[in-house]
């Protein structure tokens, strides 16, 4: 927002926001990420190596860099917990690879988690944005809904930033400090709310 954009290098041990799931531990925004471009392929199947040129190359790269090593984990994480199949296929000269394929409970969690907006501003630059990028992918009726939703969450809490700040508090150096933090959490939300006006779904 205010600052300059960097990626976001997904690593394990990230602090994400709690993501609805029926199974499992709480699941980083690179999952959800795996999920989506598996469920764009228009054969419902998709190797490995194409999941990580997407990240590469495409336009997910510009929010996640994940490394090979941390792909190939979430993916056994992901068919552990039954929301994604893989099988080997067998290749004549060359070495066998592996072929994901999306299951029914992988394509609901998707849909649930790509409906919810965020909670913090701080998580529009990962989470929202990949749940934008899956959303127009996926359904771009579901990217009018996010967008939606997500203007009016931080609309309300641009409102109770501006309720705390003009509360009177005892006048003392940390009071004081306190106050400047609202101010930049109040400043970084204005700056995610006029960001997402910009956005074509806020014209729709």
């Amino acid at each position: 927002m205010t600052d300059e954009w960097q990626p976001h290098t997904e690593t394990e041990g990230v602090e994400t926001s709690p993501a609805p799931s029926r199974k499992g531990p709480e699941r980083a925004a690179a999952e959800y990420a795996l999920l989506g471009l598996i469920a764009q392929t228009g054969s419902g199947e998709i190797h490995g190596y194409d999941l990580s040129r997407s990240f590469a190359e495409g336009a997910l790269g510009r929010i996640i860099r994940l490394e090979s090593g941390m792909l190939y984990h979430y993916l056994k994480k992901l068919a552990r917990d039954g929301y994604i199949t893989s099988r080997i296929e067998r290749q004549s000269g060359r070495p066998d690879r592996q072929v994901h394929t999306l299951t029914a409970d992988g394509d609901a969690l998707l849909r649930m988690w790509i409906a919810a907006p965020v909670r913090s501003t701080r998580e529009i630059r990962l989470e929202f944005l990949v749940k934008l990028y899956l959303a127009r992918t996926v359904d771009p009726r579901h990217a009018v809904t996010l967008v939606t939703e997500q203007r009016s969450v931080m609309r309300t809490r641009a409102a109770r930033l501006t309720e705390q700040l003009a509360t009177p508090q005892p006048a003392d150096a940390d009071t004081s400090f306190g106050e400047s933090v609202l101010r930049l959490r109040l400043t970084q939300t204005r700056a995610a709310l006029d960001w997402l006006d910009t956005l074509p779904e806020s014209r729709n």
